[in-house]
């Protein structure tokens, strides 16, 4: 009977995942629970023999990160570990993984036979893992749990000043040794695409095809150790006991090679990773991985695919980061007068500003997109406009922005964001155009008798003379004293030809008080006088 404990703040989950089904059948005794971390670590300093701990993250007094980390320590049993979280919150489940967890299931996908496999499959691998002789130090062979191998590689890059480090990974049969060590942190490209091939279930067989061809490559090199921190995020440790540190680093480049190619052709999925320099003493491992995990982060920068190492790191421009806010001016100027071309120029500028940062505070990069994405917010505000009538609906730009890979797609997606907002903005002010000329047409019409003007009308729409008289001409491709005159000649043939009035009584009736002035405006129109199409 493996004995399980549930740790999670909300008394309905822990009764819902002891209920769901009848675990002691299965072999498995859910016999303690807890309502926070500090509270859990209490009850396993008296209960030893705890075989699988459930815990949730989200929990107040002591969170379930706080708790996996000090339960590790206890280091009373080899606990296998599974995260219980509310939310697909891949940041806090890959701390989890760092930390020593085993795996994860979200709170909303909480059936019996989901966890049953989960835990069968926890179970399982305890056994397999009891059949795997690996030497000790003393060339005797010991049975190890790759579990623990695993969990003491997570500690290593999670704590600092461990102790008898060398001694753990001779016992444990870790292939690594002190001299020229080196981390390689590994990246899925394009995860959530990758993601979408699998559900939840299929994803730990992706983690662990992935662990596999990544172990095919390093076993032909008898050396190197790898773990997974979630199915998108690797680490790889190398050290090369018999090379020089030039001979190291063509040996990292052809092994990290290989593992992308591996991964290409079994696993049909693309890599970037990030280099760490090359350090001699097992101390340096965690200042290593630090450096590897900064270095994958480049990639929003270099793009894809890439392997970078430090040195590429030299290339990045080091100017000091500059803000965007202050400079929008001419940008604003050109949403206010919709024009695309200018626009989309005045972009491309601030882009430049936003990635001419500094190394050290990379993290801000972000925060200048979002600063463009507050300056179009707040220009749409200052118009009266409200953003999901913009966009279509209620956009997280923050969460929109985090899930891009390299700043050439954000960059794409902010030319995209003020193309669309232009065409927004040019097809409104078509529409309010259509309605002031429509407006301005029925005025005319009414009030084609008498003496009107341009000012009568375009104070009647609201609009200034210069402004009227531009959209008024480019709508109906007249002028307003062209159309008034139009209006007025088109009534004026009407009562010629449905009328017996006089010349100079329809003249009058059209807004022409002098009769000759109408006759000669009335030829220029038609080509005839009033008299001939009359008679015609």
């Amino acid at each position: 009977m493996y004995k399980v404990m549930v740790v999670d703040d909300e008394p309905i989950v822990r009764l819902a995942l002891k209920s769901l089904i009848d675990w002691k059948a299965y072999g498995y005794h859910f016999e303690l629970e807890a309502s926070n971390g500090k509270q859990a670590l209490h009850m396993l300093k008296d209960h030893t023999d705890v075989d699988i701990i459930i815990t949730d993250i989200n929990m107040p007094v002591m969170n379930g990160l706080d708790f996996i980390a000090e339960a590790i320590k206890l280091g009373n049993s080899p606990n296998d570990i599974i995260v219980l979280s509310a939310y697909d919150d891949y940041n806090l489940v890959r701390q989890a993984f760092k930390l020593g967890a085993n795996d994860y299931i979200l709170k909303s996908e909480m059936e019996p036979q989901s966890i049953l496999k989960l835990l069968n499959n926890l179970v399982n691998q305890r056994k397999e893992n009891k059949h795997i002789a690996v030497a000790s130090n003393n060339n005797q062979n010991n049975r190890i749990s790759t579990s623990s191998k695993n969990a003491f590689l997570k500690k290593l890059i999670a704590y600092d000043n461990m102790r008898d480090i060398k001694k753990q990974i001779q016992t444990l049969g870790i292939r690594l040794t002190a001299k020229n060590l080196a981390v390689c942190f590994l990246w899925v490209d394009d995860y959530q695409l990758v993601a979408q091939r699998y559900d939840n279930h299929s994803l730990k067989d992706f983690t662990t095809s992935v662990n596999n061809a990544i172990y095919q490559v390093l076993s032909v090199e008898d050396s190197g150790e790898a773990i997974s921190l979630s199915p998108k995020e690797y680490i790889i440790f190398l050290s090369f006991q018999q090379a020089s540190m030039l001979q190291a680093r063509k040996k990292i480049v052809g092994i990290l090679g290989n593992i992308k190619h591996s991964l290409l052709h079994y696993v049909n999925i693309n890599v970037s990773m990030g280099v760490s320099n090359i350090m001699s003493g097992f101390k340096h491992l965690r200042k290593l991985f630090k450096q590897s995990e900064r270095n994958t982060k480049l990639r929003f920068i270099f793009g894809k695919g890439r392997i970078i190492f430090p040195e590429d790191v030299k290339l990045i421009d080091q100017n000091n980061h500059e803000r965007i806010i202050g400079k929008e001016n001419a940008f604003i100027t050109a949403l206010e007068k919709a024009d695309e071309t200018a626009a989309l120029n005045e972009l491309e500028k601030l882009l430049d500003t936003a990635v001419n940062f500094n190394l050290d505070t990379m993290e801000k990069i972000y925060t200048c997109y979002m600063e463009l994405i507050f300056i179009i917010i707040k220009f749409l505000n200052d118009i009266g406009e409200d953003t999901p009538e913009v966009f279509g609906k209620e956009i997280n730009f923050y969460e929109k922005i985090a899930q891009f890979e390299t700043h050439k797609e954000i960059h794409i997606w902010l030319k995209n964001i003020t193309a669309w907002v232009i065409k927004y903005l040019q097809e409104k002010r078509n529409t309010k155009t259509s309605r002031v000329v429509a407006r301005a047409q029925e005025f005319i019409k009414k009030h084609y008798p008498y003496d009107i003007t341009l000012k009568m009308v375009r104070d009647y729409v609201g609009l200034s003379e210069s402004h009227f008289s531009c959209i008024f001409t480019k709508k109906t491709c007249q002028t307003f004293t062209q159309y008034l005159t139009y209006i007025r000649i088109e009534r004026a043939k009407k009562l010629l030809t449905t009328t017996n009035m006089k010349i100079y009584e329809i003249s009058v009736k059209v807004g022409y008080a002098n009769v000759e002035h109408f006759s000669r405006v009335f030829k220029k129109a038609t080509g005839f006088s009033p008299n001939q199409y009359k008679k015609c």
